[in-house]
């Protein structure tokens, strides 16, 4: 090459290419995506399975978040009725929320992977989720959000009108909190809100005003949820705390990393002194007393004592099991004094 040959090349800029991130495997060694072999999902056609995914169809855990505040919603409202509504009417009513809460779920879930593909990819528990790993674009992905909201919608028109406005509330909370998580190490207690609000919901569904005769008592079983949703997430996102604190996440696990346990004892002794406090202020027997406040203090109680922090198997397992521990207790002491108040 001539001298002018070099010089003319030396003279070029140089440009260099940054790698796409969605195209990074940021965990080589371990073993690439395959479909689930077993299961619900491994039965649906392989097109469908990232969108069962994106709904967590194949992960129940999830869903018992969702689900149980309406459920503790539906036995509240019950208790406080002026006249208590007929069994049938409540079983009714736990069917069509069932219904609601697949879809509102999916929705919530597909929206959060889509706003946080970026940080699925780099953390392992994550990697494989539809948007992370591309079998769904960002474009797919926000139309099935749609979708499932506008399929959802109809679901609705079964219940009073206010319930729209408790559901339009609970569904802008939900697409709040994926953003929570980049500004603020406190996002738990943001998603405690949309989930609590489920009360509000059910409270609206049997005819009633949330924030009228019964105000005070409906917002301390409101924040008693709220703490309880603060717990297990903290507890629950202790899997990820390695790989999120290097992808930038945010949240309370990261904040209390060496006294999550502390932390998890003080705000349950907070939740049993909301859940008294709305059986003084509802009037409520014995029964819910000994059935929720106690039932779930003990079951907090365990299931703090229990879950190993440092073993990401024990954080996963007990995410799903505590619900239907703290969820029996909770639900327990309403139903009694349900039946009370039916028999009386």
């Amino acid at each position: 090459m001539s001298n002018t040959s070099m010089a003319r090349v030396a003279s070029q800029p140089q440009v260099t290419t940054t790698p796409n991130i969605d195209t990074i495997n940021f965990f080589p060694h371990l073993p690439p995506y395959s479909d689930p072999k077993r299961g619900l999902v491994s039965k649906l056609p392989p097109k469908w399975i990232p969108y069962a995914q994106l709904m967590r169809i194949d992960r129940p855990g999830g869903f018992y978040a969702f689900y149980f505040p309406y459920l503790i919603g539906i036995m509240y409202s019950a208790c406080i009725a002026p006249t208590p509504p007929n069994p049938a009417t409540l079983l009714s009513l736990a069917a069509i929320l069932l219904l609601l809460n697949i879809l509102l779920r999916g929705a919530a879930c597909t929206w959060n992977d889509n706003i946080d593909q970026d940080f699925d990819r780099r953390v392992e528990r994550c990697r494989h989720r539809p948007i992370a790993r591309g079998a769904v674009s960002t474009t797919s992905a926000h139309v099935f959000t749609a979708v499932q909201i506008a399929v959802g919608y109809p679901v609705l028109t079964f219940f009073p009108g206010p319930c729209e406005l408790h559901m339009a509330i609970a569904v802008l909370l939900f697409a709040a909190y994926p953003f929570m998580k980049r500004i603020t190490y406190y996002p738990q207690v943001f998603l405690g809100f949309p989930f609590a609000w489920a009360l509000f919901f059910c409270v609206a569904a049997l005819g009633m005003e949330p924030f009228g005769v019964h105000a005070a008592s409906t917002l301390a079983l409101f924040s008693a949820n709220i703490l309880w949703t603060i717990i297990y997430d903290t507890i629950y996102a202790h899997q990820d705390i390695a790989d999120d604190e290097k992808a930038g996440v945010k949240g309370m696990a990261l904040r209390f990393r060496n006294s999550t346990k502390l932390l998890a004892s003080l705000l349950t002794i907070c939740q049993a002194g909301l859940l008294a406090l709305c059986g003084l202020w509802a009037g409520f027997g014995m029964v819910y007393f000994a059935g929720t406040v106690g039932g779930v203090a003990a079951a907090m109680a365990y299931y703090i004592y229990s879950v190993d922090l440092k073993k990401p198997e024990s954080c996963g397992a007990w995410f799903h099991d505590q619900f239907w521990l703290v969820g029996a207790g909770f639900i327990a002491g309403l139903m009694g004094e349900y039946v009370s108040r039916l028999a009386g």
